[in-house]
């Protein structure tokens, strides 16, 4: 990968949110109150970057397909934002927690 990649990557990331491994469709999608910014959802590049590459997420890009296919983050799979909420329970049955990032 090359800066440019690395960039887009860190880019990614700033708006990289975990889910639990096993978390119920409730759990999965944020309260309209929350606060998306809270410390218990989103991820940073090191502890990312730390758990990537002990394959230890599921990563899931929440763009739609023209932009994933024009790059994303290497193992991660496209679900598109408006179909999250469809596949929580899709998503619930990961062993891993997920992280959803979107550019």
């Amino acid at each position: 990968m090359n800066i440019r990649g690395v960039v887009f990557v860190v880019a990614l990331l700033v708006l990289a949110v975990m889910i639990p491994p096993g978390a119920t469709a409730a759990e999965q999608k944020p309260d309209q109150d929350e606060d998306t910014s809270s410390p218990s959802l989103r991820i940073d590049w090191n502890e990312f970057k730390k758990l990537y590459d002990a394959r230890a997420i599921e990563i899931i890009d929440v763009r739609g397909d023209v932009f994933f296919e024009s790059g994303h983050i290497p193992g991660a799979r496209s679900i598109p934002l408006d179909q999250v909420e469809k596949r929580a329970t899709e998503l619930g049955r990961s062993k891993k927690p997920i992280v959803l990032y979107c550019a």
